[in-house]
């Protein structure tokens, strides 16, 4: 199915513009952990909040390096969410600011000569009361992105995406399944997908039948693709 590219590149202009702000947008189900749904209203407000932390918390200049090391969770889709809004580059090694999960900081600033930052990996997102932590001084920013005049183009992975998930069958609206052990192409990050799709995705370890039932996934992504 031929998908329309959608008219801005801009990643916070493509989630406000998201045709229904209230639909599930991002959902983790993991057996050890159970079963979170963000909507798009959500999603975007907590992007939000980790874009404004990260300039006017953390100084991140448009154009710096930053590395989120958050696992499969919705924390690190919010968090690869707000690197780009801030007009920030999403890079695996050699990082200006590391985010990563609080109770990890000592570990992960271990050989690193950059910043590093702590931030809830609670299933509710709430703050765990660890050293270096920023969760809740995140949580005190606005829930809109307080620089709508700067412009980041995305435009390099949004065809990317439209491109790599209609060759794997994503078509609009799809709820799709992605199973944790998937191999997805550099920086194509799952919110991604259902970002430039009108879609939704769900996040898994156990994309099974009985799952794709209950989702109601209508487009799966297991690690053979």
């Amino acid at each position: 199915m031929c998908v329309k590219t959608p008219g801005t590149k801009d990643i916070w202009q493509l989630l406000t513009g998201f045709p229904d702000p209230q639909q599930p947008f991002i959902t983790t189900n993991f057996v050890d952990s159970g079963r979170i749904e963000l909507s798009v209203t959500t999603f975007t407000n907590g992007a939000a909040k980790a874009a404004n932390a990260l300039r006017d918390l953390l100084d991140v200049e448009p154009g710096a390096l930053v590395r989120v090391d958050l696992g499969w969770s919705w924390q690190q889709s919010i968090w690869q969410a707000a690197t780009l809004i801030a007009g920030a580059q999403l890079v695996s090694a050699n990082a200006d600011i590391a985010i990563v999960a609080a109770a990890q900081v000592s570990e992960a600033s271990v050989g690193f000569d950059g910043e590093v930052y702590g931030v809830s990996t609670d299933v509710w997102g709430r703050p765990q009361g660890c050293e270096y932590e920023i969760t809740a001084e995140v949580l005190g920013q606005p829930d809109s992105w307080m620089y709508p005049e700067y412009f980041a183009s995305h435009g390099a992975l949004v065809e990317q995406a439209l491109q790599w998930g209609e060759d794997h069958g994503v078509a609009a609206k799809d709820r799709i399944g992605i199973d944790t052990g998937s191999v997805l192409p550099n920086l194509l990050i799952p919110f991604v997908l259902p970002l430039v799709f009108s879609g939704s995705v769900v996040l898994t370890d156990h994309l099974d039948e009985n799952l794709i039932a209950q989702e109601q996934i209508t487009c799966k992504l297991l690690r053979s693709s």
